[in-house]
């Protein structure tokens, strides 16, 4: 887990600009799985290039599985998602919400109404959480062969969302985004998958790291650059990746949520609309302190 913490000014762009964060990618890419090591080796790198290698490395990446995000055919210009609401909730002034509570969200269960498989999935979920501007990212386990109708509980690691570091509860900076999806394959390739989501927010920071980090315009868009990564990443294993997804929550209605409550349990329910038929329950709970 990578935590990037900055006070920013927050501005507005309307318009799909090309990702920053992509073509840095595929270039350490391309490098790490040259048989060259001067290559790899040189001085003359690029710091962002360079940064991205050491995440690689640091990571043990298997350089076979990043071959396919070498090909010329995945050079074309990648676009950043047009805002949503919840980037619009970050072009927003930070409000003085006072007696905002500490709170605590959790991933609870997991229910496969009906598998997109004939036997079982192997299923494992990422989640991207963006706490004001602070994006902090982490990958479950791999949950084997779970059937229609069966469900499963995530672990005591796996289900702590926000805070992530065994924390029992904490302010959002002015609002709470997550970011999710879920992946399931019936293949040899989902603990690379698995791998490789762990990695998005560590290399988004190593490169946004190498930008000037006082410039609000290139940080406010890091929640959407790990998005477009996540996207290209997983794009070429669409038939493995079932869902992606966001929810949040602003400071200012959190009581409200509350009421009289001390916690809050939702499901979210994600269905295909075309190809294999499947059909999940993911069930959260935001706890109050």
């Amino acid at each position: 887990m990578k935590i990037f913490c900055l006070g920013i000014l927050l501005s507005f762009s309307a318009f799909a600009e090309n990702s920053k964060l992509i073509p840095v990618f595929m270039d350490a890419a391309q490098i790490y799985t040259s048989k060259d090591e001067s290559v790899r080796n040189a001085m003359v790198l690029d710091p962002k290039t360079r940064a991205v290698l050491n995440v690689l490395e640091e990571k043990k990446i298997d350089p076979a599985i990043l071959q396919k995000y070498t090909q010329d055919k995945m050079r074309s210009s990648w676009k950043l998602p047009q805002d949503d609401q919840f980037d619009r909730w970050s072009y927003q002034p930070a409000l003085k919400v006072e007696d905002v509570p500490e709170v605590a969200l959790n991933a609870v269960k997991f229910d496969v109404v009906k598998s997109s498989e004939w036997l079982k999935d192997d299923i494992y979920v990422y989640f991207f959480v963006t706490d004001g501007v602070i994006p902090t990212g982490k990958v479950s386990s791999i949950y084997k062969e779970v059937a229609s109708g069966q469900s499963f509980f995530f672990n005591e690691i796996d289900r702590a969302i926000f805070p992530l570091q065994g924390i029992s509860g904490k302010r959002p900076q002015n609002h709470l985004i997550v970011d999710y999806g879920v992946i399931e394959s019936d293949g040899d390739d989902i603990k690379e998958l698995q791998k490789l989501s762990s990695i998005i927010i560590d290399i988004a920071i190593a490169v946004y790291t190498s930008y000037d980090p006082e410039n609000s315009q290139i940080i406010v868009k890091l929640r959407k650059e790990i998005k477009a990564l996540a996207d290209m990443l997983l794009s070429m294993n669409s038939d493995d990746r079932l869902v992606t997804s966001s929810f949040g929550f602003k400071n200012s209605e959190l009581n409200s949520y509350f009421g009289d409550e001390t916690y809050i349990g939702f499901i979210k329910n994600h269905k295909s609309t075309s190809g294999k038929r499947w059909e999940y329950d993911l069930h959260f709970r935001l706890l109050k302190n």
